[in-house]
């Protein structure tokens, strides 16, 4: 999973990068048409990474490419301060492709897209799990709107110069998965941090967990409303839908066993109390029969969870391999080159 969210934000930080060659430009054409080759080399260069990350490569062999391709876009910035003359004293788009690289560069280095430390972020308080997801949410915004920026900046670069340049002006195949995999995200965290309270004996616990759980789910079940016509190739909604309904579903199955559970546990203990205390007889059939109905209720809530557990874990693995088959589907490594600009 963490191979694949850095995935999905990685190449699409990546396919708008550019080298560039210092050189005194003929003309607005020919600077721009360098833009298309680099954009167009950037993107080929990533094809091994990207076929890496959805064919689930080591962790090491993915860490290290990462690590060489921020390193290269460090050297790309420093190369446009340096070399990188524009065209007539003109610098705006190559300011906001400099301006869009450092923010990918800090994105890349700090991890704040990180998607798959559940664990972690399940063991905080409930204002903090929130506020995370709130972060999360807000940077991905946030880079989407750089990169829209980059784009306009190359729109607004063709109009001056009176040059049609292919821009990007709507959401992508790797923003939709970011929001997609924001959803799968934050139920995972809280459904992890429910599961580690089911070890416990504590009802009060277990429903304030679920009733943020079953906010996050509804806001999500809106969310895909609205992503669901956002890409002809609706799977990966679908299987976030399945993932939603199945997380209800365990809920209101899970939580009348667990507080069974846990008040037949009560009354067990209590009896074991008083007849330490006093000392009081109590019948073996009696005391076997308590046995007995708390082995019962107890077994039962722990065989649902088991069985719960498997069905979610083949969901999951589900989820993960309809996740990759969309962006294998949606994803496009165009000629972009080709297309960059209405060459006359």
């Amino acid at each position: 999973m963490s191979k694949l969210i850095l995935f999905w934000c990685l190449f699409l930080f990546l396919m708008f990068c550019e080298t560039t060659i210092a050189q005194n430009y003929r003309n607005a054409k020919a600077y721009i048409n360098d833009f298309g080759k680099n954009e167009l080399f950037m993107k080929e260069s990533l094809m091994e990474y990207s076929t890496s990350i959805i064919d689930a490569s080591p962790d090491a062999r993915v860490q290290n490419t990462l690590e060489r391709i921020y390193t290269k876009l460090e050297d790309i910035n420093v190369n446009l301060l340096k070399n990188d003359i524009g065209v007539s004293g003109d610098f705006d788009l190559r300011d906001s492709f400099i301006k869009l690289n450092n923010k990918t560069i800090t994105l890349l280095k700090n991890k704040s897209l990180k998607l798959n430390d559940y664990r972690v972020q399940s063991g905080l308080d409930y204002s903090e799990i929130f506020k995370n997801f709130a972060y999360k949410e807000s940077e991905i915004a946030k880079y989407y709107s750089e990169i829209l920026a980059y784009e306009t900046a190359k729109r607004d670069f063709g109009i001056k110069y009176k040059i049609v340049i292919r821009s990007f002006n709507k959401r992508n195949v790797f923003e939709y998965d970011a929001y997609q995999n924001l959803i799968f995200y934050k139920l995972n965290v809280l459904d992890d941090k429910l599961i580690q309270l089911f070890k416990y004996r504590n009802s009060d616990d277990i429903q304030e967990c679920i009733n943020f759980m079953t906010s996050v789910a509804e806001e999500s079940l809106i969310k895909t409303d609205i992503y669901k016509d956002d890409f002809v190739d609706k799977s990966l909604n679908d299987i976030n839908i399945e993932f939603i309904n199945f997380m209800l579903t365990q809920n209101e199955t899970l939580l009348p066993l667990y507080q069974q559970y846990v008040s037949v546990y009560e009354d067990f203990q209590k009896i074991k109390t008083k007849f330490l205390e006093t000392n009081e007889v109590i019948k073996v059939e009696d005391y076997n029969n308590e046995v007995r109905r708390y082995n019962d209720v107890k077994n039962r809530f722990f065989d649902s969870l088991y069985e719960n557990q498997i069905k979610k874990a083949e969901l999951l693995k589900r989820w993960y391999t309809t996740n990759s088959d969309f962006l294998k589907r949606n994803i496009e490594f165009e000629d972009l080159y080709e297309k960059f600009t209405n060459l006359d």
